[in-house]
């Protein structure tokens, strides 16, 4: 799918919310956007200040007028610096939309790889599929697109394995599992790394779970977006198993 070509555009904060000690989630508006677009994957590039420049994923399903941001500050770098700095009612200037780390339109099962924020892009990527499965089902029954029907469910043959580290890491798990319920063919893996023993969830790294899950992998479409550990041992194994490279696409975040 081709998109719009990139554009500086002005985006004023509404909404600011930490998730986690180092998690912020922000929602921005355009000032005057017309031409804004983009295509779930697709991210901006921030103008921190005369020479620096900072890549991020938009998390939300596209909008003509909007977008959202879920930002980690951990690394503590000149974006981070930055975003941990602005609150609502300040603005940020984004070049928008880049990246070509979007869905295919074919019959693979989906596979969605992310640990940390490289969650960003796949929450976009669900929300748009949700809505324009509902859409097309609403159609097809005759019923009207803004009418609410909370119980319609759309199929989505997909896995989202997410990795994170800690239990005080973990945000939009309820999210992700009403999707889940929505979305038929779609499961939802939460992996924690370092967890305690008090966590009764998935444990290890987000890699083993996706080969413990994924028995054909040969029939599935790979999309990979993280930390470059988790994306290089993925690219391995995958072709070890003879995955070929075009059913895998990569999003490197750091």
């Amino acid at each position: 799918m081709e998109s719009s070509k990139p554009q500086q555009y002005t985006g004023v904060i509404t909404k600011k919310l930490q998730l986690t000690k180092t998690v912020f989630h922000f929602f921005i508006d355009i000032d005057h956007p017309v031409g804004f677009t983009f295509v779930p994957g697709q991210y901006g590039t921030f103008i921190i200040d005369e020479k620096n420049r900072r890549q991020y994923s938009f998390c939300s399903a596209p909008s003509s007028s909007s977008f959202e941001l879920v930002i980690d500050v951990s690394p503590m770098g000149p974006g981070s610096t930055y975003f941990l700095k602005k609150n609502v009612g300040d603005t940020v200037e984004v070049l928008a939309p880049l990246g070509n780390f979007m869905l295919s339109k074919n019959s693979l099962k989906k596979v969605f790889v992310a640990t940390g924020t490289g969650i960003a892009p796949f929450r976009s990527m669900l929300l748009e599929e949700m809505k324009r499965l509902r859409n097309q089902e609403t159609k097809k029954l005759g019923i009207l697109e803004n009418s609410r029907f909370p119980s319609l469910q759309v199929s989505f043959l997909s896995s989202l394995y997410w990795g994170l580290r800690y239990e005080d890491d973990v945000y939009w798990d309820t999210e992700l599992k009403a999707i889940a319920g929505q979305l038929v063919g779609f499961q939802y893996f939460l992996s924690l790394s370092k967890p305690s023993e008090q966590w009764g969830g998935l444990k290890g790294h987000v890699t083993q779970q996706v080969f413990q899950q994924e028995k054909n992998p040969q029939n599935c479409e790979f999309y990979l977006c993280g930390n470059t550990a988790m994306i290089t041992e993925m690219q391995t194994q995958l072709s070890a198993m003879n995955v070929p490279k075009e059913q895998v696409k990569i999003d490197q975040f750091y």
